[in-house]
């Protein structure tokens, strides 16, 4: 795994995100991407990941949707 974004969720639903161990990282199983294998985890590309990392802050607003 080469970086992980936790997440905090605002929404009542989500707000327990960070204790339920759901974060954006990276794989090293990369074949695997686009198809479920984790409990919620978004799981990217190494190379996507990192550059991700460098672009956001601690503290940025995330948006997730289908």
């Amino acid at each position: 795994m080469s970086r992980i974004l936790w997440l905090d969720g605002l929404e009542e639903h989500n707000a327990n995100t960070l204790e339920r161990f759901i974060y954006i990282h990276g794989t090293k199983h990369e074949d695997k991407i686009g198809t479920p294998a984790s409990h919620g985890c978004i799981r990217m590309r190494n190379a996507d990941v990192i550059e991700l990392f460098t672009l956001v802050e601690e503290g940025t607003s995330v948006f997730i949707r289908e």
